[in-house]
């Protein structure tokens, strides 16, 4: 990659990077659509109540055993957690933006640091998932900074995607996501020992799935 790692953690953080994540709504359409996020307020409550906890309580602990296996050159590993990541998606249209986001990231990857790690990685899964795939990215960063740089592509995807749904400014929207950010808290547990609990969200997998089958949709999840 980039002699820094700093340099090369903000140009895969940058909105302009192309992962295509654009496209999707990851269920928050349904929800807008059937009256659950109407308003800056809800927006704030379901970023805080729904999508901060689930990266605590899942998606960060989980990045932190993909980045470790990525550091270490462990393909077998990044392999197991991708395959065990398809058991925590319950709908298929969240495991489907996951891995078209992840395949289009790592086709990137593979053109701007043919490394072999990468091309090896990318010739035995070519459509992984996106949190496996940005930990493979971001294995030249540290895991604290690379963990909430993938925390920030959560919760930034989510406010630019609701700025097409609602009637929200991007002012308003910055705030929030500055606010929801905030509670990450100044040190996250990136630790191997901490437990991955895992989240149950009921809320967003069902409107995942009502998604699915809506007659009409801006995003493709």
């Amino acid at each position: 990659m980039t002699s820094d790692p700093w340099l090369w953690l903000l140009q895969a953080n940058d909105t302009a990077y192309p992962s295509g994540a654009y496209a999707h709504s990851f269920g928050l359409e349904e929800l807008v659509e059937s009256g659950v996020v109407q308003t800056a307020a809800d927006l704030e409550c379901f970023l805080q109540k729904q999508v901060l906890p689930a990266l605590l309580a899942f998606e960060i602990p989980f990045f932190a055993r993909a980045h470790a296996a990525a550091v270490a050159g462990d393909i077998d590993g990044l392999l197991a957690l991708d395959g065990e990541l398809d058991a925590w998606r319950i709908p298929a249209e969240l495991r489907d933006a996951s891995r078209r986001i992840g395949s289009q990231r790592l086709d990137l990857l593979a053109q701007l640091d043919s490394c072999p790690l990468v091309l090896r990685y990318r010739k035995s899964s070519p459509r992984s998932h996106h949190l496996v795939v940005t930990a493979l990215e971001l294995a030249s960063v540290p895991v604290s900074q690379a963990a909430r740089a993938f925390a920030f592509q959560s919760i930034a995807g989510l406010s630019a995607a609701s700025m097409k749904l609602m009637r929200i400014g991007q002012t308003a929207c910055q705030q929030i996501v500055r606010r929801t950010l905030a509670g990450l808290g100044g040190e996250i547990d990136v630790s191997l020992s901490q437990p991955v609990d895992g989240w149950f969200n009921p809320l967003l997998e069902i409107a995942s799935l009502r998604h699915a089958r809506a007659h009409a949709r801006l995003f493709i999840s």
